[in-house]
Parts: C-alpha cells; structure tokens; sequence
C-alpha cells in the first residue's frame, strides 16, 4: 500500500470524501502542469464544497 492509499483510505474512514486527495507528479520544467493541477484541485474541492466536521464520523 503506498502513502497515497493511506491517505484515501485515512480520509474515507474519518468520513470525508477521497476526492479531496490528489497527487500529482510535476517536475520544475513543467509550470504549466503545476498550474493545471491545481486549477483542477481548486475546481474539485469547491465543487465539493466546504468540509463540515460534525458531517464526519469517526470509523
């Protein structure tokens, strides 16, 4: 399992949704990828909408 599944597998069983989680690999030549995935990181957690901590459970 790596880190990255932990980390889903953290969020889901602490009740929120595993599509708060992204990672992507982007080198330092790549500015324009850096910028699209955190265009879309943004666009995805507000379309998610705001956590709400009394929502959660606790698995």
């Amino acid at each position: 399992m790596t880190r990255s599944d932990m980390v889903v597998e953290l969020l889901e069983d602490f009740g929120y949704e595993a599509e708060r989680f992204n990672l992507t690999w982007v080198s330092s030549a790549e500015p324009d990828k850096f910028v699209e995935a955190v265009t879309k990181m943004t666009a995805q957690v507000k379309k998610l909408g705001p956590v709400n901590s009394q929502d959660a459970t606790v698995a």
